[in-house]
């Protein structure tokens, strides 16, 4: 018998953010740009290790 439940959820939607490294996603690289929808973020490592991310 079906799983009901996981009927009534949206595609695509698990009810939990995906989870990525930050190395995974950066690499070595201190600053990387990230297109969405044709505008540029810049997502930056500071020397604190904090992350800013600004349009």
């Amino acid at each position: 018998m079906p799983d009901i439940a996981a009927k009534s959820e949206k595609p695509g939607k698990t009810g939990q953010a995906r989870q990525i490294q930050v190395e995974d996603l950066m690499g070595m690289e201190r600053e990387i740009i990230i297109l969405h929808q044709g505008d540029e973020y810049r997502l930056r490592m500071t020397s604190n290790n904090k992350l800013i991310l600004t349009k």
